[in-house]
This record gives C-alpha cells, structure tokens and sequence, in this order.
C-alpha cells in the first residue's frame, strides 16, 4: 500500500512538473504568421516576441502592405493578449499557447467591425 501511494505522489509531481514546464515554454523568437481578416482575405507574414521576462513583453509584426506594427504583450498562464497600434486606429489580440509552440489568435480594431484569426508558428 505504501508503494502505491509514494508511486501515485511521484506521478503526480511528474505530472505537475510537466503542466509547470509547459506553461512556462519561452515565447521569445521569430514567427512565421499566418492570418485572416475580417472580409476573409488572408495574410503572412514575420512577428518577432521579445522581452517576456516578469510576464511581460514586446512584439512586432511586419506584414507586406501594411505598415510595421508594435505592441506590448502580457503573459498570463496559456494566454498571450497584445495591445497595437496600426496607424492611428488601436488594436487587440488574443492568443491561446498550444503544447507545440503556436499561438492561435483572435484580434479586432477599435471602431471596426469584426474579428480576424491569427496564427504564429515558431520560425525554424
């Protein structure tokens, strides 16, 4: 009995320390971006995360056609949310963090209709 016991504790910190593990993944780096916007036309292009330490961090999209985008992003568990700023008109975007290192999001300008998809997928 005192086996099974310390085997399902030492399990479960195995796990935990996995869970831990995971959600602590680094998010510094290049992505490739891939996304759709609100009308349904698509996008690539190259988003750049830095400066994650304390939760907090910049990030930076370069888009063909559209002018460089800087924001500031917070980390808080599998969530990443960035606020931007694209020419005059503010933005937001909220990203889920996958277990293999991609980034799902949604984001909306103030003061426009609709909701466009966003992913970034670490460069390699």
């Amino acid at each position: 009995m005192k086996t099974s016991i310390i085997t399902t504790l030492a399990a479960a910190g195995i796990l935990a320390a996995g869970m831990a593990a995971a959600g602590a993944q680094q998010l510094t780096g290049r992505y490739t971006v891939i996304g759709d916007n609100g009308n349904g036309t698509g996008y690539r292009g190259v988003a750049v995360i830095s400066g994650t330490a304390g939760g907090n961090c910049g990030i930076r999209w370069a888009i063909p056609n559209t002018p460089p985008t800087q924001g500031f992003c917070m980390r808080q568990g599998n969530v990443l949310s960035a606020a931007y700023k694209l020419g005059e008109a503010v933005g937001l975007v909220v990203y889920r963090i996958n277990d293999d290192g991609t980034l799902d999001g949604t984001w909306t300008i103030a003061g426009q209709e609709g909701v466009g998809r966003e992913r970034l997928v670490p460069a390699q």
